[in-house]
């Protein structure tokens, strides 16, 4: 029973999306990937990060339930998601930093699984170097740490000139919880583009 679900889990790591997400990634040499993935798999329940929990859990159970609604009725569990996404995105024009100030995270168009992603970038990475990931997924507003180790990182053809290579990252280290909303995320947007490609052939 243990082996049907790790080979249902392996499955849906697996599934990939094209998607808009903000993304911060940094070259880290490999004493530092060891400790941040210690850190990120064993989860910190302190001050410091206990809105970010608190969001986690709050998303997780919202996911739940409109999962079983979706079941019953979904265009009811789809106003639900949209209602939510609208909540993130006036929380994130609140919580908006100072204009003046570089933002961290970029918004990027990415290839992603729950196994790792793919992505333009402006500078070539090494083969097999690890990476500290930082993502915020759109529809839910939680931000996703992970250690990533690099797959490749070659040359587009045709070369574009701010982002001459395209960058495929394996995720080595990450929170399950976290990974967990991410597989959540791709399924979600999967069964979105679903919805699309029915309407407009209906139409």
């Amino acid at each position: 029973m243990v082996l049907g679900r790790e080979q249902s889990n392996e499955r849906r790591e697996h599934f990939r999306i094209n998607d808009t997400l903000y993304i911060q990634y940094n070259a880290i040499d490999q004493t530092t990937a060891e400790q941040l993935g210690q850190q990120l798999t064993n989860v910190e329940h302190g001050d410091a990060n206990q809105h970010q929990v608190q969001l986690r859990s709050l998303q997780t159970a919202f996911t739940l339930v409109t999962d079983q609604i979706n079941h019953y009725d979904r265009e009811v569990a789809r106003a639900l998601r949209i209602l939510n996404e609208k909540i993130n995105l006036l929380d994130q024009i609140i919580n908006q930093p100072d204009p003046e100030l570089p933002t961290a995270n970029q918004k990027k168009e990415v290839n992603l699984s729950g196994g790792g992603l793919g992505l333009l970038c402006e500078q070539q990475y090494q083969e097999r170097s690890p990476l500290s990931v930082q993502i915020e997924l759109r529809s839910s507003g939680v931000t996703i740490q992970a250690v990533a180790r690099v797959i490749s990182c070659t040359r587009v053809e045709p070369e574009n000139s701010q982002t001459p290579y395209y960058l495929r990252l394996a995720f080595t280290q990450m929170n399950e919880q976290d990974r967990d909303l991410l597989i959540k995320h791709i399924l979600f947007r999967q069964a979105e583009e679903l919805r699309a490609d029915n309407k407009h052939n209906q139409a």
